[in-house]
């Protein structure tokens, strides 16, 4: 039998699985500092920014290296909680921040999001780059993202085409065959869409790649 996903997040062994242990942080690093970011991150970073981000208050779940945030910092945005599962991933990110001049703009938050929601403060834009792929429990982690507050909150995440679900549905058997609990999870567009239209968030824009959208939901 595969193993079942965990019902919490809140030890180093559980959130190794979501936050997939630091696989690939200097790798990220290094295609960030050398302008490889990948076309959706990038795409994330402008359309935010183009929504108007002057003194915002950022929350980046499930930040990796700090991408998303620290570019809108570096733009204007005033602050941002960078939440992430992995203390390998945030520890590059806090490194790069310091480098870029920022380390006093962020509050690093080690954890599941959705166990540490009651606890974040108010903020004005919340963003997650391939994040709701690799949590098991959408609407959990929906609601934890807008129980900030936020008037805007931006996603990616894979489409759900027949290669991209191929793919995942591979991925997630070779981890089955190592005995992993790390995995992709499935999420359409439709139920993403549904639960934030429940909560009265619009989507306004919606673009991305072939295989990856870029979501972004204003609150009515």
């Amino acid at each position: 039998m595969p193993p079942q996903a965990r019902k919490r997040f809140c030890c180093d062994d559980d959130l190794a699985s979501i936050g997939y242990d630091g696989l690939n942080a200097d790798q990220d690093l290094e295609r960030w500092r050398s302008g490889r970011l990948y076309p959706w991150t990038e795409e994330l970073i402008e359309i935010i920014r183009a929504e108007g981000i002057e003194g915002a208050a950022l929350l980046d779940v499930g930040a990796g290296v700090g991408a998303v945030h620290l570019s809108l910092l570096e733009s204007g945005a005033a602050s941002a909680v960078d939440v992430d599962a992995s203390r390998e991933y945030l520890a590059v990110a806090k490194a790069e921040a310091e480098r870029r001049g920022l380390s006093g703009r962020v509050d690093y938050r080690y954890g599941d999001v959705v166990e540490l929601a009651p606890d974040l403060p108010a903020a004005d834009i919340v963003t997650m780059d391939s994040v709701i792929c690799c949590y098991p429990y959408l609407t959990a982690l929906l609601d934890a993202a807008i129980r900030p507050g936020p008037r805007l909150i931006g996603l990616t995440y894979p489409r759900t085409v027949w290669w991209m679900v191929l793919y995942m549905r591979l991925y997630n058997a070779t981890h089955w065959l190592r005995r992993s609990f790390v995995r992709y999870f499935i999420h359409h567009h439709s139920q993403v869409r549904r639960l934030l239209a429940e909560r009265h968030y619009e989507e306004t824009y919606d673009g991305g790649s072939r295989p990856w959208r870029v979501a972004v939901y204003r609150r009515t």
